[in-house]
Order: structure tokens, then sequence, then C-alpha cells
């Protein structure tokens, strides 16, 4: 028993001092942010569609994925929409007017930090690839696209760049947005991973990846 006393106390004498490295979580590197999701189309807005793929479903199934994983970060998030369903919420003379005008009223009524318009593209040609847009006459616009971008393109592997606009949603609110093109519906082998959950996923973590890269940015001063 003397041989064992010492061997005993040495080592919880060691655990004491070289207690485990417990890494810094990053669930609260949003907190206090409210962040506004925008599933374009909705209801008798099908937007692009390929057979029975529609845009405005997976639209909504990545702005889900997406609310999980900012919420994770420790950010406030709301949605314009949560079901199929635009914002008139009519099943009879649909108006796009009508339903970016309540679109806009809807986003602003938050008071977002930011809000991010989620859509998917269509093309004629073999088109692939994310893009994010932001209003042509917003440098912060700019700087939130091109960090969202950033984040994902290792994960689209896209080969465009960030582009101004005029849309809508992002000249008429305002609130700092970006719209974010998170792939083509016309491609095949892009439609497949659209409509793939760990897709979904992975694009929720990057286009989180990227905001977080603009508040850090923003804090730097770079």
């Amino acid at each position: 028993m003397k041989k064992v006393i010492p061997f005993v106390f040495m080592f919880a004498l060691c655990s004491l001092i070289f207690k485990p490295v417990i890494s810094v979580s990053s669930s609260q590197s949003l907190a206090k942010k409210v962040i506004v999701l925008d599933p374009g189309h909705g209801g008798m807005d099908n937007g692009a569609n390929v057979g029975k793929v529609n845009e405005d479903e997976l639209n909504l199934k990545i702005c889900f994925a997406l609310k999980e994983e900012l919420e994770s970060r420790g950010a406030t998030i709301y949605l314009t929409r949560t079901d199929d369903q635009d914002m008139t919420k009519r099943d009879y003379n649909y108006s796009k007017q009508d339903d970016m005008y309540l679109r806009v009223l809807k986003i602003d009524e938050y008071k977002p930090d930011l809000f991010l318009s989620i859509h998917l593209n269509s093309s004629s040609s073999g088109a692939w690839g994310s893009q994010v847009f932001y209003y042509q006459n917003s440098q912060e616009g700019k700087r939130l696209a091109q960090n969202i971008h950033d984040s994902m393109k290792p994960v689209t592997g896209t080969r465009k760049n960030i582009s101004p606009c005029s849309f809508y949603v992002v000249r008429a609110t305002q609130s700092l947005g970006v719209l974010i093109e998170c792939g083509f519906l016309s491609n095949e082998n892009e439609r497949g991973q659209l409509k793939s959950s760990k897709y979904q996923k992975k694009l929720a973590v990057s286009i989180s990846d990227g905001i977080e890269s603009y508040y850090q940015s923003l804090n730097s001063g770079v």
C-alpha cells in the first residue's frame, strides 16, 4: 500500500494541474443578431422547376437548414414564410407585385441586422454554381455578399462572382441584405445535390460562416 499511495497522489495532482483543454464554443458567435430568411416564391409561384422538383419547396428547406444553423450560433431568426404560400396567401389571382411588396414589408417589420433571400437558378445552358447578388448602391451589401460568396465557393465550386443588382427585394428594403442563388435546378448534377438534406446542411453552414466572416471583418476594421 505504501507504494500505491504516492502514485494515487501524483495522479490526482496531475489531474488538477493538467486540466483537459475545452474548446470555446462558437454557439454564441452571432448572439444578439437578428436575421430574416426569405425563401423565394411559394404558393402559386413555384419559381424554377424541373419535372416535379420545384424551386419554392427547396428554397424553404434550405431556409429551415439555415435557421437551425444560425440559431445554433446564437442568432434570432425569422422567416417571411414557413409553408407553401406566397406572401399574399391567396390561391387565386396571384400577383408578383403584391407578393414582393408584402415580402419587403415583412422583412423590415423585424428590423433585422441583415436578411437573406434564398433562391435557385435555371438556365437553358449547362450553367451551374452559386451566386450572390447585392443592391448596386450598397457597399455594405457588397461586403456581405463577398464574404458569403467566399465561404460558399468551396462547397458549390462556383466560378461565378458576386454581382450588383436592382432586384426589388434588396432595393426596396430598409435592411441590409443579399439575394443568394444557391445553384441551378436546370443542371442535373447540381439538382441532385440541392435535393439532398446533407447538401442543404452544407450550404447552411457555409452561408453562416460567411455571415460570421462579415461581422469579423467589421470588428477588425478590414
